[in-house]
C-alpha cells in the first residue's frame, strides 16, 4: 500500500482543521490557532498545486513541440 503523500497529508489536516473550526467548541484563542494553522497548510497546498501546474503545463508544450516537429 502507498503512503500518503506530503500533499494528501495537509489536505488531510486542513480537513481535520475544518470540522474543528466547524464544530466551534474549542476556546475563541484554541480556534484562533486551528485557524492560522489552517491558513499556513491552504497556502502550501496552494503552493504545491501550482508548481505540479506549471510541471504539467511544461511536459503539455513540450510534448506539443514533439508533435509539431513530426
Amino acid at each position: 500500500m502507498a503512503t500518503k503523500s506530503n500533499f494528501e497529508k495537509k489536505m488531510q489536516r486542513l480537513g481535520e482543521l475544518s470540522v474543528a473550526l466547524e464544530r466551534g467548541d474549542a476556546p475563541l484563542e484554541e480556534m484562533l490557532k486551528l485557524f492560522e494553522e489552517g491558513i499556513k497548510l491552504y497556502r502550501e497546498c496552494n503552493t504545491l498545486l501550482e508548481a505540479t501546474e506549471s510541471k504539467i503545463q511544461t511536459i503539455l508544450t513540450a510534448e506539443e513541440g514533439l508533435n509539431e516537429g513530426k
